[in-house]
């Protein structure tokens, strides 16, 4: 009797050590996985760590979870008792919870390759269905979008189809320019390209581009305007500053020189 109590021990005691093991070498490989993942590619180093942070944890715990109740199991049959009745339930009741938990399950799956593929991080402005805004926080089951009316919209994982990043690696934001029907377009374009040329050396916005900033030309002619774009390019967080500097500057330049900007009339 003491001899079976005994070897019960020592069987539970392997079965604890077994998935103790096998916890470890899980977390060590995963871990090798964040290391790779944060060496790939380029990118804002911060970015690449939260990244694998994120898929590392949620790995851990499925592995940790999966591993603590299959031992669970293991020791319970060692007690002799038969485990078969509550295997069955279990089975069924995770068909019963999987068919009301696709939903769930999908927001996950989606969450997991959104992170692990890097589509957007924390601080991109993108469009995700329909509705467009800045990330602020990334979820494995949702993500929160600010739009710019300050309304935060929690989009779940598995509802986005297509993403559309508007500020990954770099930006380009197009100015436009409003000006009066009665001005000579090509003063106008003559003028904005002088003031492009000059932006360069400006040392409020100047370091902030990554190239000189480009005159497209006119856009179109619409209630007693046309408009003229200029592009630029700098980095994602930059984009709303560059963008009012040149629409201010551009502006500024037009008027100095006396072309009149578009001025809605009365309604």
């Amino acid at each position: 009797m003491a001899y079976a109590a005994a070897m019960l021990v020592v069987r539970l005691g392997l079965v604890l050590l077994g998935a103790i093991v096998l916890i470890r070498i899980g977390a060590l490989l995963i871990g090798r996985l964040e290391v790779a993942i944060q060496a790939k590619g380029g990118g804002d180093p911060t970015a690449r760590e939260n990244r694998a942070r994120t898929l590392g944890g949620i790995l851990r715990g499925i592995v940790r979870n999966s591993i603590i109740v299959i031992a669970l199991l293991m020791g319970v049959r060692e007690l002799g008792l038969d485990i078969t009745p509550a295997v069955a339930a279990a089975g069924g009741f995770g068909v019963a919870a999987g068919l009301g938990a696709q939903s769930l399950v999908r927001d996950w799956i989606s969450g997991f390759f959104i992170i692990h593929d890097n589509q957007y991080v924390v601080g991109d402005s993108v469009r995700i269905a329909t509705v467009s805004g800045t990330v602020e926080t990334v979820g494995i089951r949702h993500t929160e979008l600010r739009d710019s009316d300050g309304s935060v919209h929690f989009i779940p994982n598995g509802e986005i189809k297509v993403v559309t990043n508007l500020t990954k690696a770099w930006s380009a934001p197009i100015v436009r320019i409003p000006v009066s029907l009665t001005e000579d377009p090509s003063r106008a374009i003559s003028l904005l390209e002088a003031f492009v040329t000059e932006v360069r050396g400006d040392p409020a916005i100047g370091p902030l581009l990554r190239e000189p900033p480009k005159l497209l030309g006119v856009d179109g002619i619409r209630g007693g305007h046309y408009t003229i774009l200029v592009q630029a390019r700098t980095a994602p967080e930059d984009r709303e500053r560059v963008g009012r500097a040149l629409l201010l500057g551009a502006m500024r330049h037009l008027s100095a020189a006396g072309v009149a900007l578009h001025a809605p009339g009365p309604t």
